[in-house]
């Protein structure tokens, strides 16, 4: 149960600036030659997962019983659902953040270096962890106020550990993420030994409480009302203890997906980038033999977390759990490989909408909320508990094909950044970006 929420709550996404600047004290844009263009779609096409992923916690209350589907139909979608984009496209852009901020503090020492001829780390140091206050304080105030799912606030939490973390060599940094791979299965078998019946028996009252208030608050409240409610939840989720051992596991799963990008983009995402467009054979059977995998694992954790009598004995909760960590973080690989198979020899133009996308990831996932909170909440269209797997897929898919890929177009052809992006930057360097 207390997975099932986290799981729900938590699908969300995480944030990686589409271009940083080439002097650290001048908010300019990378120009578009210097431009990973294989990044900025991995962000327009995982934003468009991630949507998909949180579009249940939009619909009804994070705290409600898993219901079985009321058609064939609605339980196909619901599986594919899960096999598909469950915790993928969190490490996605987990590892995506650990190369972006390899890339810019690359870039920031490097101006830093060349403005005051000898590196200056503190400097460079300075200013991205003010680019984290900006993420955490966008964060906080997104997560108490409008979507009790938000994840910016672990990105930013995370990003200040990646920061302290930064020194620290690739063989300890592949050491801490084989630990963090291991973390869920190990929390998951100390689970019973952490939580007494009681605690197991409380938490389903508090969770029948919550289901009862959001439907108020979400499915007939006033907007005033649905933000007193994300306040209520958010409180809960970071000071009980079951809403903390859930956070702990989520902010562990996240680490693993920032630690890889973070080796990756100091080995020279660039270096490794080109190699593996030059050998396009390659790449097909490693994608290929990440995707088998993945499904072997898969079905391996639906077997021992739910299929074998003793599925609830320690040795089957372990080994599943960690199958079924493999399995996302294969899953979540293959998607990065399959992306850059389809851009190796530039961005296809049914592709560039989704670069755009990836170009303004703030202000496109901070629009994710007002689309889907208008469309479910009471204070909107008022469809709160009234759609299925099915049609949350579809809609998630509509939202962002037809209004946010389009919109995001319209927009960077206008401007240099998106609104939210432009802020950051204007925060980050002191000054309005030119």
């Amino acid at each position: 149960m207390v997975e099932a929420v986290a799981e729900r709550r938590c699908a969300t996404v995480v944030l990686v600036t589409a271009a940083v600047p080439n002097v650290a004290d001048n908010a300019t844009p990378v120009p578009a030659n210097e431009r990973v263009a294989a990044l900025d779609v991995l962000r327009g096409v995982a934003l468009l997962g991630i949507f998909i992923m949180n579009m249940p916690g939009f619909s009804h209350s994070l705290f409600a019983a898993p219901q079985l589907e009321a058609s064939t139909g609605e339980a196909l979608v619901a599986g594919l659902r899960e096999l598909l984009f469950a915790g993928k496209f969190n490490l996605l852009f987990g590892l995506l953040f650990g190369i972006g901020f390899a890339l810019q503090m690359t870039r920031l020492e490097r101006a830093a270096a060349a403005r005051d001829e000898g590196v200056r780390t503190g400097r460079a140091t300075r200013i991205y962890a003010r680019r984290l206050l900006f993420l955490l304080g966008v964060g906080l105030v997104h997560a108490m106020l409008l979507w009790p799912g938000d994840v910016l606030l672990v990105y930013a939490v995370l990003g200040f550990a990646l920061l302290a973390l930064r020194r620290v060599g690739n063989r300890h940094l592949i050491a801490l993420i084989a630990a963090c791979l291991l973390f869920p299965a190990f929390a998951e078998v100390a689970r019973v030994d952490f939580f007494s019946l009681a605690t197991d028996t409380v938490a389903a009252f508090q969770y029948q409480q919550f289901e009862a208030s959001n439907d108020l608050a979400f499915g007939r409240g006033s907007l005033r009302d649905a933000m007193v409610e994300t306040a209520r939840v958010f409180f809960w989720s970071y000071t009980s203890p079951l809403g903390l051992f859930a956070y702990a596991s989520y902010y562990v799963q996240m680490a693993t997906g920032i630690l890889a990008g973070f080796v990756i983009g100091r080995r020279g995402w660039h270096d490794i980038a080109a190699r593996d467009a030059a050998t396009p054979a390659r790449l097909r059977r490693v994608a290929l033999a990440l995707c088998g995998g993945a499904i072997a694992a898969g079905v391996a954790a639906s077997i021992l977390l739910g299929s074998l009598p003793d599925a609830d004995s320690p040795v089957a909760i372990f080994v599943g759990t960690l199958a079924r960590t493999i399995e996302r973080a294969a899953l979540a690989v293959f998607y990065a490989l399959t992306v850059l198979r389809l851009v190796d020899r530039g961005v296809p133009g049914w592709l560039r909408p989704f670069e755009s996308a990836g170009r303004m990831p703030l202000s496109s996932y901070l629009l994710q909320t007002v689309l889907a909170s208008t469309v479910f909440y009471g204070w909107g269209l008022g469809f709160w508990n009234r759609a299925g797997p099915a049609s949350e897929m579809l809609l998630a898919i509509g939202l962002f094909v037809l209004v946010q890929l389009p919109l995001s177009v319209w927009w960077l052809r206008r401007f240099r950044y998106g609104p939210m992006e432009y802020l950051w930057r204007r925060f980050t360097y002191g000054r309005a970006p030119a």
